[in-house]
């Protein structure tokens, strides 16, 4: 059975905490954007709170990659929802997100090359 290295363990928290900030936020800005709905702020809370939602969304992929041992694709796809995380997911998502992409160097140096793509 393959077991899972520390690193990518580390990683896995720090999506899955992410994640559940990611859902938590998307709550709270369309809830506001709900009660805020007579301006036009309120227009823009609900797409911040959909994009939340997206990343949570995205964020359960990139496990689904870590898991099936795909790190390199993993890393390229946290690097975009990190980025989307910060302008628009809160920046507290958007560490998280950081953190996790920074600890896929370790993970790399460690693991074995990808396997060749099939014939």
């Amino acid at each position: 059975m393959y077991s899972v290295p520390p690193e990518a363990e580390t990683i896995k928290s720090l999506l899955n905490i992410s994640s559940i900030l990611a859902l938590i936020f998307g709550i709270l800005w369309i809830i506001s954007g709900v009660f805020t709905l007579f301006f036009l702020i309120g227009i823009l809370f609900i797409v911040w709170g959909i994009v939340d939602f997206i990343i949570y969304s995205n964020i359960k992929s990139i496990i689904s990659l870590i898991d099936q041992r795909r790190y390199y694709e993993a890393k390229d796809k946290t690097l975009m929802w990190m980025i989307i995380g910060f302008i628009f997911g809160g920046i507290i998502v958007g560490i998280l997100l950081l953190v996790a992409y920074l600890k896929y160097d370790e993970l790399l140096r460690k693991a074995p090359p990808p396997p060749p793509p099939p014939p």
